[in-house]
């Protein structure tokens, strides 16, 4: 066989691995979905305990606000929590403030009235931001003793009984390190990013979540919305900042320790969705670079650890899932490479790629779509055109997400940047010096040169990535050049 015949072939074998790879990922989520419908058949699905079933001695409880530059909501954060029904006695907050902007002052006014007020609250600020989130987390335990630590991002806003329920379900059970809430979504129908978002983490929560639960697999602490045992935080080893994502290494590391934990679906917390791409692909490139860096830290002691093996399994394809970006980026290039030296001739290399692209799109059909059903949500005239808007909108994270995995991989550390918060304002603050989508467009542009070239059986995958990469690179720019004429626009934090 030639060389250039050979090379053609590796190329060819490669390229269907990396599509193989793509569908095992989304098989999963089928295969999640089937573990959910099986066990709610069985009545497995947890619920909160009721408050009735709190002893007459209550526990006492912290809560940790971890803010940073995040003014619009800080106030509304402290209320909400001041508001938890819980005797004040028993109750303490911590704000935990790393901010660098008027937050600071801002939030000590508010600590103080509500101090008058008689509720037990401390605000906490830190000028170093050593370890971020979890640095300033693991900073406030150190000064408090509380048997039970509650945690909220500043844009979620618990009900009054989130404590009631969540603790009296701790106590219930000794095996327990933690309860995970819901999330719901404060501002779902703002736009078309937010409805997205709203399906993926309905998908997230409905679905995956809760199958985890019922199973006993391995189920990942969200970083806000739950209340943890403290014994469980310090057997895990505590709060850790080597990742991005210290709230799944720390749930990991508790279920190593011997914990076990629980997902409440019924138990559901507002939350603020960013509103703004590029709001939404700094978060994504935080969460997936995190994954990798939690994969690589804990997969080898996952497998090591006496789990079942179905346990290990289903963690290794959690924390591969960001696996899809550099997959599908790996897909493009090798699809971009066969089309540059030679047309593509229908045959088995078609039919391969063409069922198992039609595999994968399946999976994360039926995933979100179950989402939406598990959660009753409705709006199935719509649900097409919505779920073609998360197609696309992930298409366009393949640049960002690829270095993302591959950063985490190799163990190349940056800031936790958090997601820039509005407070329900109602107004859009564009950032200043954001992303400007240019990668994305010049990618795409390639990638459409290729498809008027000559695409033989590759032409969906190229069509939906080209779709992608343009919609997120001409949102980008369009965002960065609002926020150029905006009053009041901030500087971006970068990734």
């Amino acid at each position: 066989m030639p060389a250039t015949d050979l090379l053609f072939a590796l190329a060819q074998t490669g390229l269907l691995a990396a599509l193989a790879c793509l569908c095992l990922l989304s098989l999963n989520l089928i295969a999640l979905t089937l573990l959910y419908a099986v066990g709610r058949a069985r009545g497995r699905l947890p619920v909160a305990a009721s408050p009735a079933a709190l002893p007459r001695e209550l526990p006492t409880v912290l809560v940790q606000l971890p803010v940073f530059n995040e003014r619009a909501v800080v106030e509304r954060a402290l209320e909400a929590a001041a508001a938890l029904d819980w005797p004040r006695d028993r109750l303490k907050i911590q704000l935990l403030d790393d901010s660098t902007d008027d937050t600071v002052p801002f939030a000590a006014e508010i600590v103080a009235r509500l101090q008058r007020q008689g509720v037990r609250v401390e605000h906490l600020h830190r000028s170093d931001r050593v370890g971020f989130k979890a640095g300033a987390m693991a900073a406030g335990l150190a000064r408090d003793a509380s048997c039970f630590v509650a945690v909220f991002d500043a844009d979620f806003t618990p009900p009054r009984d989130f404590l009631q329920r969540a603790v009296a379900t701790l106590l219930a059970d000794e095996s327990l390190g933690f309860a995970q809430g819901r999330w719901e979504h404060q501002n779902a129908g703002e736009n078309f990013l937010t409805r997205a978002q709203a399906m993926m983490l309905d998908g997230h929560f409905g679905i995956e979540q809760a199958a985890r639960s019922m199973t006993g697999l391995v189920l990942p602490f969200n970083g806000t919305c739950g209340v943890w045992r403290r014994s469980a935080i310090e057997t895990a080893g505590g709060w850790s900042s080597d990742t991005l994502c210290e709230d799944l290494d720390l749930s990991v590391r508790a279920r190593l320790a011997g914990w076990r934990a629980v997902f409440l679906a019924d138990l559901a917390v507002p939350g603020e969705l960013p509103p703004t791409l590029a709001a939404w692909r700094t978060q994504q490139f935080r969460w997936t670079k995190g994954f990798a860096q939690v994969a690589k830290k804990l997969l080898g002691r996952v497998w090591r650890a006496k789990l079942p093996l179905s346990a290990k399994i289903a963690f290794t394809l959690q924390t591969a899932q960001p696996m899809c970006y550099p997959l599908a980026a790996a897909s493009l290039l090798g699809s971009l490479a066969l089309l540059l030296v030679e047309t593509v001739r229908p045959g088995t290399l078609s039919s391969a790629g063409v069922a198992m692209m039609s595999l994968g799109f399946l999976g994360s059909l039926v995933f979100v779509a179950a989402g939406q059903a598990a959660l009753g949500r409705g709006g199935w005239v719509a649900f097409p055109w919505r779920y073609l808007t998360i197609l696309l909108l992930n298409s366009g994270l393949v640049l960002s997400n690829t270095r993302a995995v591959i950063e985490g991989l190799l163990g190349k550390r940056s800031p936790f940047v958090r997601t820039p918060k509005r407070g329900g304002n109602g107004r859009i603050a564009y950032e200043r010096g954001g992303p400007t989508g240019a990668s994305e467009l010049v990618c795409g542009l390639t990638l459409g040169g290729a498809l008027i070239h000559e695409a033989g059986w590759i032409a969906p995958l190229f069509s939906l990535s080209i779709l992608g990469l343009g919609l997120v690179g001409i949102g980008l720019a369009r965002e960065r050049l609002l926020a150029q004429v905006q009053p009041g626009s901030r500087a971006a934090a970068g990734d």
